[in-house]
């Protein structure tokens, strides 16, 4: 996905998380998940830099290790200053893989 997208999807989350009981995030939580999107720097070593039937999680070397970054951010869900840099990355990862389904690789 787009980074537009990627951040709106960051917000919404955050606007969500704002309403559950006992949680109370404030504005440090909130860098930290939009500061998870910096995962994409990965893009700056690729030619061209977007393309849009490109796969990130073969071409950007960030996005290969999808699956130990997934299982890092699982783990990092229990530990409160972390939690927002692992659900913008499992958010992140998530966007990804649905860009991947609609987009790069259709349904034949």
């Amino acid at each position: 996905m787009t980074t537009p997208t990627h951040v709106a999807a960051d917000i919404a989350v955050f606007l969500a998380l704002t309403h559950v009981p006992g949680l109370n995030p404030n504005t440090a939580d909130f860098v930290l998940l939009i500061g998870s999107n910096l995962i994409d720097i990965d893009h700056l070593f690729s030619h061209p830099i977007y393309h849009p039937r490109r796969n990130p999680f073969t071409t950007h070397t960030l996005h290969k290790s999808w699956l130990v970054l997934g299982a890092v951010s699982c783990a990092l869900l229990f530990i409160r200053p972390l939690m927002f840099i692992a659900i913008g990355l499992l958010l992140h990862f998530a966007l990804d893989y649905l860009y991947v389904r609609w987009f790069v690789m259709p349904a034949l």
